[in-house]
């Protein structure tokens, strides 16, 4: 475990850290999709948000998961990825949780209650 960040919370539960990302709200999305997967996971932001520049260790947000599930959230992490590489980038397609969806210029936009603008 080189370089591996680990926390030991109070109930004796290890806390691995399986990313690091610029932004909370990339460590939002990364552990909803753990989340969804049915594994448990936490974001420990140790951004340093002052201007001018964040690097190194001041810009990161961590994502971490029990120690248990280190591994199956891995192979969802480099699955996630290689799909995500694998992907038509072109401006019609929508990426989902449920992958690719295909844009229907034609359809009917409506307001949140349901209305048409």
């Amino acid at each position: 475990m080189d370089d591996v960040n680990t926390i030991t919370a109070d109930d004796g539960t290890t806390w691995i850290e399986i990313a690091s990302t610029g932004t909370k709200d990339e460590a939002t999305l990364l552990k909803g999709f753990l989340e969804s997967e049915g594994i448990p996971a936490e974001i420990e932001d140790v951004k340093f948000d002052m201007e001018p520049v964040n690097f190194g260790a001041m810009g990161e947000i961590r994502v971490y998961v029990p120690g248990e599930h280190e591994e199956k959230a891995q192979q969802l992490l480099r699955s996630r990825e290689s799909e995500y590489q694998q992907l038509d980038d072109d401006e019609e397609t929508l990426i989902t949780d449920e992958g690719p969806a295909v844009v229907d210029e034609s359809a009917q936009v409506e307001n949140d209650d349901g209305s048409n603008p």
